[in-house]
């Protein structure tokens, strides 16, 4: 986005320069016009009907991805000799439609992105004009907040992968007939809520979360109910919290799940 888009935008700032850099004042029409006419034609690239379909194939692709890889990592996690119907555990009644909805979701999200981008350039360089500064610094400023638009994104798609991948896995559990998970961090100086790491005071804690024991064993919740987390309920591994980390260990009653021995 951010080299077509000063691609058009750097002559059109060279070009009105003497103006807006005499102007005392904002005006409605003259350079704020022109400036904004070009920064919006770029922006209408972004909301066709091309650009809808590509991040459709996007969402569906990276949808596609997680489910497989989901599957495959569920079926490793659950003891074959047990009997489970993996037949279930693979494709689960209502996949089909929550595959849906997860896909149009993510579509929304990937159309949010150069909308908002496209917002903050516009008073990146409006301001920039009124202040009088040259191209080259208001293209330094966009370049910065093409960084922020791009850390963000990756942010957002990384969290998208982790709720994805934690709702498949109860879907799973669920037609498994499986009832419980043990709730494993992932053991490093960034779990939330560790005394001894970096997010001591996280609001939700990980660590406590992969302590504390309901009745059913030290870390170990119902695939139905989840965790509550200083009054917040319904917390399961992979959506404790943003960019959550922890996944849920399937417990199996006598393999390796001993409910008579934790109580």
């Amino acid at each position: 986005m951010s080299q077509q888009l000063y691609a058009v935008l750097g002559p059109e700032l060279a070009r009105l320069k003497p103006q807006y850099t005499a102007d005392s004042k904002v005006t409605l029409d003259g350079w704020t016009d022109d400036i904004l006419a070009v920064i919006r034609r770029v922006s209408s690239t972004f909301t066709t009907s091309l650009f809808d379909q590509q991040a459709r194939r996007v969402a569906a692709g990276t949808i596609s991805r997680a489910e497989a890889d989901n599957a495959e990592d569920f079926r490793k996690s659950v003891n074959r000799a047990v009997g489970v119907d993996f037949d279930l555990i693979t494709k689960p009644k209502g996949m089909v439609d929550y595959l849906e909805a997860s896909t149009a979701e993510n579509v929304n999200l990937i159309k949010s992105i150069p909308a908002e981008y496209f917002q903050r350039v516009e008073t990146i360089v409006l301001g920039g004009m009124k202040s009088g500064l040259a191209p080259t610094a208001i293209a330094k400023q966009i370049q910065e907040q093409t960084g922020v638009s791009a850390r963000r994104a990756k942010l957002i798609a990384r969290d998208q992968v982790s709720q994805l991948n934690s709702d498949l896995t109860r879907q799973r559990q669920a037609a498994a007939g499986i009832e419980f998970y043990r709730v494993e961090t992932a053991k490093d100086q960034r779990v939330s809520g560790d005394p001894s790491g970096k997010y001591p005071n996280a609001k939700i804690s990980c660590y406590g979360i992969a302590k504390q024991d309901i009745g059913y064993g030290p870390g170990v919740y119902k695939v139905s109910e989840g965790a509550t987390w200083r009054g917040v309920t319904n917390l399961h591994p992979g959506k404790h919290h943003p960019l959550c980390r922890c996944v849920g260990i399937s417990l199996i009653p006598g393999v390796n799940y001993f409910p008579d021995k934790n109580g």
